[in-house]
C-alpha cells in the first residue's frame, strides 16, 4: 500500500504542477507586497528612535559632555583655585570631569 502511493505520484506530474500553481493565490501575492512594504518603515521608524540613545552615549564616551565634580581631597580655596578649579560652597568644584567619572 505505501509502494502504491508513491507510484501514482511520480505517474501524476499535473498533480504536482497544480500544488505549484495553487501557491501563489492574489490573497498571498497581496500579503507579502504588504509584508515587504511594512518591512522597511517598521524598520525606519524603530532605527529612529534607537539612533538618539547611540549618539547619546558615543557623545558621552567620546567625552564632549562635562558635569561639575567636587574634589574632596582638597579643602583650601587657595589651593582649590592655585589648581584652576572653582571654590563653592566650601567645597572644590571640578568642571572637567564627565558623566562616567
Amino acid at each position: 500500500m505505501l509502494f502504491s502511493n508513491s507510484k501514482t505520484s511520480l505517474k501524476n506530474p499535473k498533480r504536482n504542477k497544480k500544488i505549484s500553481r495553487t501557491f501563489w493565490t492574489p490573497t498571498k501575492i497581496v500579503l507579502l507586497s504588504g509584508h515587504l512594504i511594512v518591512l522597511p518603515i517598521c524598520t525606519l521608524i524603530i532605527l529612529s528612535f534607537l539612533l538618539p540613545l547611540f549618539t547619546a552615549s558615543l557623545s558621552a564616551s567620546i567625552g564632549t559632555s562635562h558635569h561639575s565634580t567636587s574634589i574632596p581631597w582638597i579643602d583650601d580655596a587657595s589651593e582649590c583655585e592655585h589648581t584652576g578649579r572653582n571654590w563653592r560652597d566650601r567645597k572644590c568644584w571640578d568642571n572637567q570631569h564627565d558623566p562616567t567619572f
